[in-house]
């Protein structure tokens, strides 16, 4: 399949480095190249397509501002892997989302255990410093890579057991429900750029200082009251969130 040619039309409007361009992204999209696949050189598509090495060169660049393709230099050119535009919320969601990109999803649970509530949790929950609270960390991966590291903080209800599966598939709303004394029925989100330190980093498999994006979100009861308090953390050069509004 990687070898199949498809022709450069000379005398058509479209110029031949955009013919070109939407050809090999056809062929990326279409998986006849994947990520982390190698590009024929500017010389074999030069070669390939009968064009000069400059045409092929900004059909090389257009595919790379688009963030299909990325090179290294003395290496040559490889597929990017895909970037993801939607930070989910829902964690059935994260499974769907990794699924409809042909990835494989995974929730690696680090740590669940009941703790004295530290203080920014305890005022974020609004309860005594030190009360119990239950502690969850965990990491979501797509085909065994980190894509985003979640840490939440519930008010605890020592009568409901806390279950490895669930802190698997559930996110923050379903965990609160389950584990906590009441239903949840609002939520507060706020999302931000920062930069990860080295627990972070290491969680992500990336170098400390690295670009990522910060949804911090928190659960209300309906007397307004905060049940469930954490954060998540996107790695940047994976995510770009985008959103559409009308132009009035």
């Amino acid at each position: 399949m990687k070898n199949e040619k498809m022709v450069i039309d000379k005398n058509s409007f479209i110029p031949p480095y955009y013919q070109l361009a939407q050809i090999l992204e056809q062929q990326i999209r279409s998986g006849q190249y994947r990520p982390g696949d190698t590009l024929p050189s500017e010389a074999e598509l030069s070669e390939k397509y009968g064009l000069s090495r400059m045409t092929v060169r900004r059909s090389l660049s257009q595919l790379a501002r688009a963030g299909l393709i990325y090179s290294e230099q003395g290496k040559g050119t490889f597929v990017s892997r895909p970037r993801l535009d939607r930070a989910v919320f829902v964690m059935e969601e994260f499974h769907t989302e990794m699924a409809a990109r042909g990835l494989v999803s995974s929730v690696r649970l680090m740590e669940a255990r009941v703790v004295p509530a530290p203080q920014k949790a305890a005022t974020k929950l609004q309860v005594p410093a030190g009360e119990k609270v239950l502690y969850i960390r965990r990491s979501l991966l797509a085909d065994g890579e980190p894509m985003a590291y979640d840490r939440k903080y519930l008010r605890y209800d020592r009568g409901r057991p806390i279950l490895e599966n669930e802190l698997q598939y559930q996110a923050l709303p379903e965990m609160v429900e389950k584990h906590g004394e009441v239903l949840p029925v609002s939520s507060q989100m706020t999302l931000q750029a920062t930069v990860l330190n080295e627990e972070e980093a290491r969680a992500l498999r990336v170098a400390p200082g690295t670009p990522a994006f910060l949804l911090e979100q928190i659960l209300f009861d309906n007397t307004e009251r905060p049940v469930g308090w954490g954060w998540c953390l996107y790695r940047g050069d994976r995510y770009q969130l985008s959103s559409q509004s009308p132009i009035f």
